[in-house]
């Protein structure tokens, strides 16, 4: 019956080659791989006619995502959900000219990507998410996307630094300063965004560039030293990394790691503090205010 199948999702298990037998799940409506240190998407994808959600999640592992086949969107006229995340080697998109029933588009951490593809045929996106593009110069023309009702352009992005959408190159932004040993930093450009662009950018206000941190993504990924020897797998517990005050949490669906990120901390003291969520332990949450029974 696997050709039956509609859904299927895989988080936080190795599948680095599509097994051939999905070839036969014709009906396929959605496929999730999160985290999967998946190598390559196979051609055949493209056979998936009846695909309406794809996510693709990778990580900073030695096993990424390398390349995406040409054409591999041609023939998904039902895809209205594109996620493609945190695939740092990949350097180019396929067209996707043939979506035109997405509506939901998000490409985030393509740290390689050197331009993102035209929105030719995109008529039906209505929520845009670009997310920690250093490598992309440029936009592509916004004209072709008729219902876009929300666009960000976020974290270290080069279009936020470069002097592509504001007119000056301005590299002393708190998301554009200088990463020592960076892999891809951000350049100035010469380039600019048309006026009619600039304006369609400007009516979304504040979730075109806003100020974010200056952080290394790769160096800041879960490893062994942040996961099993800084937390062991207990979650709340007080970590320190890099020189920072952490706490062991599995933001993301990912494996605990030791988080620097303030707000977890913060979130996890107030839900002490409120009675609400998992119950705390006093042996490992008391730096949180988790009371002594």
């Amino acid at each position: 019956m696997a050709g039956e199948l509609r859904i299927i999702q895989i988080i936080n298990r190795a599948v680095p080659d599509l097994p051939e037998e999905l070839k036969r799940c014709q009906r396929l409506e959605q496929l999730i791989l999160i985290y999967t240190k998946t190598i390559h998407l196979p051609e055949w994808l493209s056979m998936f006619t009846n695909l309406e959600y794809l996510h693709v999640e990778g990580d900073f592992t030695n096993r990424r995502l390398q390349t995406i086949p040409d054409g591999i969107f041609d023939s998904l006229e039902h895809l209205s959900f594109l996620h493609l995340g945190t695939l740092p080697e990949l350097k180019t998109l396929p067209s996707m000219a043939s979506l035109k029933n997405v509506r939901y588009l998000t490409l985030a951490v393509l740290s390689s990507l050197k331009e993102i593809p035209s929105f030719e045929g995109l008529s039906s996106v209505s929520d845009l998410n670009l997310i920690h593009l250093p490598s992309a110069p440029t936009l592509p023309s916004l004209t072709p996307l008729k219902r876009l009702a929300y666009m960000g352009i976020q974290a270290r992005s080069a279009v936020c630094c470069n002097g592509y959408i504001s007119g000056t190159c301005n590299m002393t932004e708190s998301q554009c300063l200088p990463i020592a040993n960076e892999s891809h930093p951000l350049v100035c450009t010469d380039e600019r965004i048309s006026a009619h662009d600039k304006a369609e950018l400007e009516s979304f206000g504040s979730t075109i560039r806003p100020p974010s941190t200056s952080l290394d993504l790769e160096l800041a990924a879960p490893s062994q030293h942040s996961t099993d020897e800084l937390c062991g797998g207990v979650m709340y517990k007080e970590c320190s990394f890099n020189g920072k005050r952490g706490m062991c949490y599995n933001s993301r669906m990912m494996v605990i790691n030791c988080e620097t990120t303030s707000s977890y901390i913060n979130m996890r003291k107030l839900q002490i503090q409120r009675g609400v969520g998992k119950k705390c332990d006093p042996d490992v949450e008391a730096w949180l205010g988790c009371p002594s029974d």
